[in-house]
This record gives C-alpha cells, structure tokens and sequence, in this order.
C-alpha cells in the first residue's frame, strides 16, 4: 500500500487539474446514481467516507483508482 495512491478531495482535484467544486458535487449523493457508484466503490475500497456521530461534516479519503475511473489517468505535471 502506498499512501500516495491515497488522498483528500482537495488534493484529487489539484492533482487532476480539475476544480474543488467539481469533485464536491461528485462525492454528493444526490441522485440514486451517484449514490449507488458511491456505495459501490465504498464496498471495494476505493472511497471512504467518514463522520463522527455529531459532526455535521464529514470527510472523505480518495484512492488512484477513483480517481481514474472518473477522470482518467492522473495528467502529467
């Protein structure tokens, strides 16, 4: 395991070039669809999503392959 292949929202958007809103409104589960893709790559590892029992908010951790499977290979600086 390599923690580099691991991340925060913030840092996923930085390293994929695209806009912090853009992957907020990814990690929310709005529609059945959204909220269905973001069970299902929960279940194998891929996001993690975590809040204490009286946060408000929450956070969430981003692997590679996320990352990839929405957005493609992470471009190269």
């Amino acid at each position: 395991m390599d923690i580099n292949n691991y991340m925060s929202p913030t840092e996923a958007a930085f390293r994929w070039g695209i806009p912090t809103s853009t992957m907020q409104e990814r990690l929310k589960s709005r529609t059945n669809k959204m909220t269905n893709e973001l069970e299902q790559m929960k279940e194998k590892g891929l996001i993690k999503y975590f809040k204490l029992p009286d946060a408000k908010r929450g956070e969430w951790i981003i692997s590679t392959t996320a990352m990839e499977k929405w957005y493609g290979p992470e471009p190269l600086k």
